[in-house]
């Protein structure tokens, strides 16, 4: 949920509980207020009637009064003033029918004259809750537009607020740290987001500069590494040529030398693993993997002969669209691993559909957790020239075109599958 609407949601709950409070209040108010001029008016009443019977007794426009009976007698000794609602049926003008209406009744017990009197007068509380009603309805309708007002323009205005952030949060997200230039932000007179927009290009320069900085000292360490490695390699293979050294010494010379081959591997793998983390490989073309695949396997032609390995292929003509050396490098690794940790005789199988590469080969059953397996330096193999990135590499290149990588092994046939992105891929013509 955005911050707009959730503001508009909590200030929305909280006009209406307050807009029920305040009802609930009114009416109270109202009512209150009401009855008490209604009970000041049937005091009123009650007086005139107590002076018309003290002044002008006998009465002659009133039927003569009922004695009070014996229960009220003791109840009401002495002079009371009761107030209360009540219910009367009263005819209905017009329609000839009868229907309870509520009225506001002051009952009073007085001696006048020294008898006992019971002065009952009422006054009809219909146009009172009428007038109540037409006020709280009012005040409602009134609160009603108030409120829809409100949120319409505190929408308004608040999407005019957030405008710049939104904004800068879209470009936020394409921006990348191989862009030369800075990131290019919304302005605002706010000054919060002025403040977060001066510490987002504060933070994006740094990661530029820090990415420029890492991306050339890689570079640089791979290339002046591989320099000296060369030429080490090369005094090691003059020594191994020459009459003067004896067998102990020819075997040391040919482990440093191995070594030196394993550290060059080695200083190339992690440059390439830092080359993939870092999307130095952007740019994307459409590639067949048909036809890389066939390539591969003409390259490890001898390796695959050499094991006596069976391979079977089931290769569609679909293209995806990807960096060329990327998929060069994945297809490779693929058919390397394949080979690497195949058993003599064995067998690899190669099925290229419209969204889907699955490599499967038969081989030793998995030592360790399936999950370690695309863990850098994790080998499930004994092999001295294995590095243990293979896999490692294969992981990086799916996750920076966002393609899903899965493995499982059954009965020693061990299956790795690349799922694409069916928008990435198409029919070759």
């Amino acid at each position: 949920m955005k911050l707009i609407e959730r503001t508009s949601r909590t200030y929305l709950w909280l006009s209406i509980v307050i807009f029920l409070i305040s009802a609930g209040m009114l009416i109270f108010v109202l009512t209150a207020v009401m009855n008490n001029r209604l009970d000041e008016q049937l005091r009123y009443n009650k007086e005139v009637l107590a002076k018309t019977i003290k002044y002008d007794y006998p009465l002659t426009i009133f039927d003569p009064p009922a004695e009070l009976n014996e229960s009220e007698q003791k109840k009401y000794p002495n002079d009371t003033v009761i107030f209360k609602d009540t219910l009367i049926l009263r005819a209905i003008e017009g329609e000839g029918v009868d229907e309870f209406e509520k009225y506001r009744q002051l009952t009073a017990y007085e001696t006048l004259h020294d008898k006992r009197w019971k002065i009952v007068v009422r006054n009809s509380l219909v146009r009172n809750q009428d007038f109540i009603w037409v006020i709280v309805l009012s005040s409602f309708i009134i609160i009603i537009l108030l409120l829809i007002g409100l949120w319409i323009l505190n929408t308004k205005i608040s999407k005019k607020i957030w405008y710049p952030f939104y904004t800068n949060l879209d470009k936020l997200k394409n921006f990348s740290v191989q862009d030369k230039n800075p990131i290019e932000l919304e302005s605002s007179n706010i000054d919060e987001f002025k403040e977060l927009n001066e510490s987002i290009r504060n933070l994006t320069q740094k990661l530029q500069s820090d990415f420029s900085s890492l991306k050339e000292f890689s570079e640089n360490a791979s290339h002046e590494m591989q320099t000296p490695l060369a030429i080490m390699q090369s005094k090691i293979e003059l020594l191994l040529q020459s009459n003067n050294i004896n067998q102990k010494q020819s075997h040391q010379l040919q482990s440093i030398y191995q070594a030196g081959k394993r550290l060059s591997k080695l200083n190339k793998t992690l440059l390439l693993l830092a080359k993939v983390e870092n999307q130095q490989y952007s740019t994307k073309e459409e590639v067949s993997f048909h036809n890389l695949i066939e390539k591969q396997l003409e390259n490890y032609e001898d390796f695959i002969l050499n094991k006596n390995i069976t391979v079977t292929k089931n290769l569609s003509e679909h293209i995806v669209s990807t960096n060329a050396i990327l998929a060069d490098t994945l297809i490779s690794n693929l058919i390397s691993n394949a080979i690497k940790h195949n058993v003599e005789n064995g067998t690899i199988s190669i099925i290229y559909k419209e969204d889907e590469l699955i490599f499967s080969n038969t081989g030793e059953p998995l030592i360790g957790a399936p999950e370690d397996l695309f863990n850098r330096f994790k080998k499930q193999s004994s092999r001295k020239d294995s590095l243990g990135l293979g896999l490692a590499i294969i992981k990086q290149i799916c996750d920076v075109n966002q393609w899903q990588l899965n493995y499982h092994c059954i009965d020693k046939l061990h299956t790795l599958s690349v799922l694409f992105n069916k928008k990435q891929t198409s029919k070759s013509n």
